[in-house]
């Protein structure tokens, strides 16, 4: 969501006072007007104050030819005036305050870009848009309950692999736990071949003590991801969270393969996520896994956005949100199955926000 209006330059332009930044609707400026960068300005009050209400940060670019400069500012919700628009270092309230703790002042305007506004033919644009730009998500226990369809399937696979092999099932159950885990923990920032069932299931009947063909190999793989697709269910309130942030932004979601990304995206179809998705990546995109900063430079890459513009989601604090904090993200800690039982009550410094339904982020983005 952006919201555009212009105005124009004016000879008596200066640009200098050192607190606050402003455009006004007059088509004249004296000299005294040291805050004004712009005059004749056609902005709407009502687009602004839409802008206001539904963001807490914002960013505006203010562009005269090529000069440009930007700056941010937490916006005034009781900005009423449909003449004036300042921005102000302080926390000071008006009707004409539109934003408060701006990063700038009309002093800190970049000076090749004033020069430029003090020619009366220069139009410029101004660009107002919500600070923050793009929500990422973690796939497995973020947005898909992924325990709950691990668990069926091994339920399921366990007693096959009982019927078949004369295995006691639930020593086949167990053994199927055990491989996930030391595999899910060996394949951390990884080859994402570790996280192929191909490579899982010799290792799980090595360990039975039987020897399967490779033609059973392949059969057992194939019932595994038929199992998991159909024990797959969104978490609680995915749906309507992600539908509700897609209006205002942009929805990216990461994930480490399964030994093919068409596995992951057959999941996300059907838990009915997949609609909501404007871009999805997973380690055979990255040829590695989780956590590698090429997950998010290919994020910021196609979005054309910075780490600051980011919230990144995930339910595994190492591996989805410290690299994420370290880059400049906001976190948010979904607290949900294996992970936040064995974290407990342990908080992590490179956690913003902690949640445990979806619902709650609505809150936590329109507050940033």
């Amino acid at each position: 969501m952006t919201y555009i209006f212009h105005a124009r330059g004016h000879p008596n332009l200066l640009a200098t006072h050192k607190n606050t930044l402003e455009f006004t609707k007059d088509k004249d400026l004296s000299v005294n007007g040291d805050c004004i960068v712009g005059i004749d300005a056609d902005f709407s009050l009502a687009e602004l104050k839409r802008l206001a209400q539904k963001h807490n940060t914002l960013k505006m670019i203010i562009t005269a030819g090529k000069n440009s400069d930007w700056l941010t500012f937490k916006a005034n919700k009781d900005f009423s005036s449909n003449h004036e628009l300042v921005l102000r270092l302080s926390e000071f309230p008006s009707d004409r305050t539109y934003g408060f703790r701006s990063t700038k002042s009309a002093k800190m305007i970049d000076r090749k870009l004033v020069d430029k506004l003090k020619d009366p033919k220069q139009e410029m644009t101004i660009e107002i848009e919500p600070a923050l730009k793009c929500i990422i998500f973690d796939f497995d226990d973020t947005i898909e309950s992924l325990k709950e369809a691990m668990d069926s399937t091994h339920e399921r696979i366990a007693k096959k692999i009982s019927q078949e092999y004369c295995v006691y099932e639930p020593t086949a159950s167990k053994m199927l736990d055990e491989i996930d885990v030391e595999f899910s923990l060996k394949g951390m920032h990884s080859d994402p071949g570790l996280y192929d069932r191909h490579v899982w299931f010799p290792e799980c009947f090595k360990r039975l003590g039987v020897k399967p063909s490779k033609d059973e190999i392949e059969k057992y793989v194939t019932l595994y991801w038929r199992f998991m697709i159909e024990g797959a269910k969104a978490m609680p309130h995915a749906s309507e969270v992600l539908s509700e942030l897609k209006e205002e932004y942009k929805i990216a979601v990461m994930s480490d393969s399964d030994g093919s990304k068409r596995l992951k995206a057959e999941r996300l179809k059907s838990v009915g996520l997949m609609d909501f998705i404007d871009f999805f990546i997973t380690s055979d995109d990255t040829k590695i896994n989780k956590p590698d900063r090429i997950f998010y430079s290919m994020i910021f890459d196609k979005f054309k956005i910075k780490a600051d513009a980011c919230v990144m989601v995930g339910d595994k604090p190492e591996v989805d949100l410290k690299l994420a904090k370290t880059l400049g993200m906001t976190t948010v800690w979904m607290k949900h199955g294996r992970w936040a039982k064995s974290e407990g009550n342990t908080h992590f410094d490179y956690v913003d926000h902690e949640i445990t339904d979806l619902r709650e982020l609505i809150t936590i983005v329109r507050q940033l």
